[in-house]
């Protein structure tokens, strides 16, 4: 099948499109490349530079292919940016769905698979969110999340546009971006590899449901098959504080000698943030990468990396 991947050139996109390919299918990489790399992107995928925020592109992209299904990831994911230029997050993550909803519409496009947030939506939890948690955004991203995932129902009850809603935990991995402040795992690797000091906000004890890239690339393409209008959680189930990833980054880099700097959190960043796996875990039969593996694997690629 023809798979649009928005956000294609981006960290999880471009594992998503990887999978699909190695899956048979042809990957469309559609991508502004405002943060993501032309380096991301799989030689065997198509690559057209476009925006979701801007209609005449998502409507070129459309009409130049026969595309089956969706893979939704391009977005504003800085929850800084977010809580600074809300009209920014708004114009790419609200107005940008809604874009790609209204061609999938007139081109009768089977699914949309939507790349939302957990942690941004459930706001601080101390135990495993369930998808039926109560919503709590406290951050425009977050809201600018919930309110596509409200425009994709619309348009399923209203158009016959099937879909399924990934909510992410905090995702890692391989090619994430230094970038921002979203990458926190990447940002200490990098550091490390450098031996430049970090920055551990909320003094290292902010807590987060860590999944591995490969993770997530592998539950997107279990939902060509399944997750019919369902909503799922992408998580281990499990927190993990700053600091312990900072420890756990320093096993693989023994020469390591900066101390980290400790800093009250940001506006809008919850302290404890995890997400129940169990609804996702037994319709898609997916386990997790245990913690201390991925951050291995993450290591390695950083170490390489020029």
């Amino acid at each position: 099948m023809k798979m649009l991947v928005t956000g294609g050139a981006g960290f999880i996109g471009s594992h998503v499109a990887e999978k699909l390919l190695a899956a048979g299918h042809k990957a469309i990489v559609f991508d502004n490349l405002s943060t993501g790399s032309e380096k991301n992107i799989n030689s065997a995928s198509e690559f057209i530079k476009g925006d979701v925020s801007i209609s005449s592109d998502v409507k070129n992209i459309f009409s130049s292919f026969d595309i089956d299904m969706v893979f939704h990831l391009a977005a504003q994911i800085d929850v800084r940016i977010s809580t600074e230029e809300p009209e920014r997050d708004a114009q790419t993550n609200i107005v940008g769905t809604i874009n790609i909803l209204n061609e999938m519409k007139k081109n009768k496009t089977k699914k949309i698979v939507f790349s939302s947030t957990g942690g941004a939506l459930y706001g601080d939890v101390n135990s495993p969110a369930e998808e039926n948690h109560e919503k709590n955004p406290k951050a425009p991203y977050g809201i600018s999340k919930l309110a596509s995932e409200y425009y994709i129902r619309f348009f399923s009850d209203s158009f016959s546009v099937d879909y399924t809603i990934l909510r992410y935990a905090n995702v890692y991995g391989p090619r994430q971006s230094i970038k921002g402040e979203a990458g926190v795992v990447a940002i200490f690797a990098d550091n490390m590899k450098h031996n430049r000091q970090s920055v551990l906000y909320g003094f290292g004890e902010m807590y987060r449901d860590y999944v591995f890239v490969s993770d997530v690339a592998e539950a997107n393409l279990i939902s060509v098959s399944l997750g019919s209008k369902e909503t799922y959680n992408v998580g281990t189930g499990k927190r993990t504080s700053v600091k312990d990833i900072f420890n756990l980054l320093k096993r693989s880099f023994p020469k390591y000698s900066a101390e980290p700097i400790l800093k009250e959190s940001r506006t809008g960043e919850v302290m404890n943030s995890v997400v129940s796996p169990e609804k996702i875990s037994k319709d898609y039969n997916i386990s997790f990468t245990p913690i201390e593996d991925g951050i291995g694997k993450t290591a390695e690629y950083f170490k390489e990396r020029e």
